[in-house]
């Protein structure tokens, strides 16, 4: 279970602006946990990395990015910090670039994070965000001015140099990701794209018997490599690939190990693509995730290979269970 559920006891995808107002009306006080910020701190990345990163770094914890702080002070001189009012952001504040920003500012990534816009509905599209940090398998998280952090109490902190050393001795299993890169977009009757898949150990140990499992919604599969294997009659018929890694390891270098690459061709230009994946491997995490994407991301990514940028990163959001 995330910080989302904890907090709101309802599954993070349903969760509406009355929740939020509801939420509110209880004055759940910050904590260790649990963290209060106006929609302005949106456009400051670096410092949001701070926060993020020491989530990440502590306990892990929920960021409620677009509702104000009340401040009050007790008699005993103590501060303690509820929630005031929804701070909503312009429509064109997007959870991609959000994911995108932190992901570039904190280093190494934080795999878990799960970033949720919730709409203010009734015909406006302004938006906060809750973002549900998980304790990482993979700290220390540095921010983004080169420097490390925790949670205490409610309040960010710098670590102690023996802290940062401790979180470093921690890595001792793999620790699995998915990266898929678009490195091929064709426009003809249909989008015609390629993903390049990419697995990385970010971990201290190597991954031995890692499989990946992936189902992919609006496309059809033209070409696959020949160490993926097609389970479409163990889906419902949806386009799906195995990968086992047996007999080869993964082992934890920085830029991971290609697979393959698979070519799809887009059904519906109206509906996302989406991609839902499993990942697994001895003594690893079991991570699952999703991404979805649509044809606009296409002619981005087509318009960034053709001006000799990096390939486009599909955004993804994952889930990782013990």
């Amino acid at each position: 279970m995330g910080f989302i559920e904890l907090f709101f006891k309802k599954e993070a995808t349903s969760i509406t602006k009355e929740d939020i107002y509801a939420f509110i009306s209880r004055k759940v006080e910050e904590n260790l946990n649990l963290d209060y910020k106006d929609i302005r701190a949106y456009h400051d990345f670096s410092e949001m990395s701070k926060d993020v990163s020491a989530f990440a770094n502590s306990e892990g914890g929920l960021i409620i990015l677009g509702v104000s702080e009340e401040k009050v002070e007790t008699e005993e001189g103590i501060i303690k910090i509820f929630p005031k009012d929804i701070t909503w952001g312009s429509e064109s504040l997007s959870k991609e670039q959000l994911e995108d920003n932190l992901t570039m500012k904190i280093r190494p990534r934080i795999y878990g994070l799960t970033i949720i816009p919730i709409r203010e509905g009734n015909g406006s599209s302004r938006v906060i965000f809750l973002i549900d940090v998980p304790q990482s398998d993979n700290a220390p998280h540095m921010a983004a001015d080169n420097r490390y952090y925790k949670r205490l109490n409610f309040r960010r902190v710098p670590m102690e140099h023996y802290e940062v050393a401790d979180l470093f001795g921690r890595r001792k299993k793999p620790i699995l990701t998915l990266i898929m890169n678009v490195v091929d977009v064709k426009i003809e009757n249909a989008y015609i794209f390629t993903i390049r898949f990419i697995l990385q150990n970010v971990g201290k140990s190597i991954a031995k018997y890692a499989r990946l499992t992936a189902s992919f919604f609006n496309v059809e599969i033209l070409r696959t490599p020949a160490n993926f294997q097609r389970i479409d009659e163990l889906r419902d018929g949806v386009p799906s690939i195995q990968f086992d890694a047996y007999p080869a390891v993964i082992y934890p270098v920085p830029k991971g190990a290609t697979i393959g690459d698979i070519t799809f061709k887009v059904k519906d230009n109206a509906n996302p693509i989406i991609v839902e994946y499993d990942l697994l491997a001895e003594d690893a995490n079991y991570i699952k995730g999703k991404s979805s994407f649509n044809v606009a991301s296409l002619e981005k990514a087509k318009d960034m290979l053709e001006h000799g940028e990096k390939p486009y990163i599909i955004v993804k959001e994952e889930r990782i269970f013990e």
